[in-house]
């Protein structure tokens, strides 16, 4: 029973990228991989919405807080509050500071380099420039696959993703040992 499950284990990654390889022309989540990259994606997209949403409301928040504060605070408090508003306006003024002169160290270095060493900065920022634009370029086609697909091309390739995240599920659970 183990080996059988071995072999399922081995097997399945196989039979999935040669089912899915005849079919990820039209669809890239038809491919195993392409279809864990686009719930990854799908799941960034999900984190950064939440969290530019959960940020908002706790800046509005904040916000209402510190005008209620200020609102019913007496004098005194009111100073003190100023004086941790000079605070944070020195903390801001330390970070701008701080980012200016990593910008003039990198700036530095690259007037200080050798044309061997520049080309070698410039071919990594090229490869992760290039890298960028296939993602996009990639995403950009795959969406306009989807968008001109017909409904019942949709249907299959929707349906070719459900039974790969079964395989896939089905393949990597762990079998139920017999109790002793």
């Amino acid at each position: 029973m183990l080996s059988i499950r071995k072999i399922a284990l081995l097997g399945l990654p196989l039979m999935t990228l040669a089912g899915g390889a005849s079919v990820a022309h039209a669809d890239p989540c038809l491919s195993l991989t392409g279809c864990l990259e686009q719930d990854a994606k799908s799941q960034l997209d999900s984190a950064k919405s939440s969290v530019k949403n959960t940020g908002s409301q706790f800046t509005s928040g904040m916000r209402d807080q510190a005008k209620q504060r200020w609102n019913n605070a007496t004098e005194a408090e009111r100073e003190k509050l100023l004086a941790k508003g000079g605070a944070l306006t020195s903390q801001g003024a330390n970070a701008t500071e701080k980012l200016n002169n990593a910008e003039k160290t990198v700036k530095d270095r690259w007037n200080n380099a050798s044309q061997t060493e520049r080309k070698k900065i410039l071919a990594q920022r090229d490869k992760l420039t290039n890298a960028t634009n296939s993602v996009s370029n990639a995403e950009k086609n795959a969406k306009d696959r989807w968008n001109n697909a017909s409904e019942s091309t949709k249907n299959a390739w929707k349906s070719q993703k459900d039974r790969v995240k079964s395989d896939l599920k089905d393949a990597t659970s762990v079998p139920s040992l017999p109790s002793l």
